[in-house]
């Protein structure tokens, strides 16, 4: 037992014409087990009735952990998550999308899981459930968390299925149940795989997101959320939770994950990102060697020309890629 009192956590929800899902979403801020945060939700001057929606769910919670933000101009997912940030000191930050739901403990497990006596990583992230507009499940886990999607069932005509990860059925109660899990996997490889969900399954050190936040709004507006995960893992690492501890919700007007059919190997997004993840590894590569100075402050000269060298690398062919790879590892 540890006397020590527990880190305050803030959660910042950003909202753009969700007025469907944002009171849910609120809500399941409010339920969670670990009662020590506060939450400010930002709107983006949505067109549509979002701010009164918020209003009156912020009234029949009378909860003062929430406030709101109702910014007078759309400045984009950095700008409005820039805006929350200001508003908030806590140690440990998340990130709730507005369309999207936390299981009762998202908090207590993930604060827990940074608490772990083996490795201080930078941010946590969890699997999800996925649910429909409605809230209905409709798939028990993302196939790809935990591992890289390029190459995660090639090969495999026949992939073994864990009996353990199938849930009982409730029909009377018209539920699923699960077995509970418990593992843990650290990722310290230094990557551009995306091996997560979204921000909503993470919890970051606010430190880290200070030091890697992108500093132009209207250059990402869109697309933070890969822009910090890439370059905090590049940063620090993460530690994964395998077990789903937030619901990711697809409602048919989602932005990326817009990919009506779900099965087998079928990304959530029929959308090719190539070109835009290509533009926003050079974007994050020029931040690197712009701002040399803080990364080496935070990182060591040795740490920071490993990670250029890493993200230098994520920018070649297979072919070329080997020589900065090399030479990271002589750093």
């Amino acid at each position: 037992m540890n006397d020590s009192p527990l880190p305050k956590i803030s959660v910042v929800v950003t909202c753009y014409n969700c007025r469907d899902y944002i009171a849910d979403a609120i809500r399941s801020v409010a339920r969670q087990t670990l009662r020590d945060f506060d939450c400010v939700i930002v709107d983006d001057a949505s067109k549509d009735d979002s701010v009164a929606v918020i209003e009156r769910t912020l009234d029949e919670l009378k909860d003062s952990r929430f406030r709101l933000i109702a910014l007078d101009k759309n400045v984009g997912q950095t700008g409005a998550t820039r805006r929350g940030l200001a508003d908030v000191q806590a140690p440990f930050i998340c990130f709730l999308d507005s369309d999207d739901l936390w299981n009762e403990d998202f908090l207590e497990r993930h604060l827990a899981a940074h608490l772990n006596e083996s490795y201080a990583v930078g941010f946590t992230a969890c699997n999800a459930r996925l649910i429909d507009g409605q809230g209905a499940v409709i798939a028990g886990g993302v196939y790809w968390f935990g591992k890289d999607r390029a190459v995660a069932d090639r090969g495999l005509a026949f992939a073994p299925i864990d009996a353990a990860r199938v849930p009982t059925l409730d029909p009377a109660g018209k539920s699923a149940n699960w077995q509970k899990q418990t593992p843990y996997r650290l990722y310290t490889k230094r990557a551009v795989h995306w091996v997560w969900v979204s921000t909503s399954s993470m919890m970051f050190r606010r430190s880290l997101v200070d030091l890697v936040f992108p500093d132009d709004d209207e250059t990402f507006r869109l697309h933070m959320d890969f822009y910090v995960v890439v370059m905090a893992q590049m940063v620090s690492g993460s530690l994964l939770i395998d077990e789903p501890l937030y619901s990711y919700r697809l409602h048919g007007r989602n932005f990326a994950a817009n990919n009506p059919i779900l099965g087998g190997r079928l990304h959530l997004s029929a959308r090719n990102w190539g070109r835009t993840y290509a533009g926003m590894l050079d974007r994050m590569l020029a931040a690197m060697i712009e701002g040399r100075e803080r990364f080496v402050t935070a990182l060591g000269d040795r740490q920071y020309r490993r990670m250029v060298l890493r993200m230098k690398a994520a920018r070649m062919s297979p072919f070329g890629a080997w020589l900065p790879i090399v030479r990271s590892w002589f750093v």
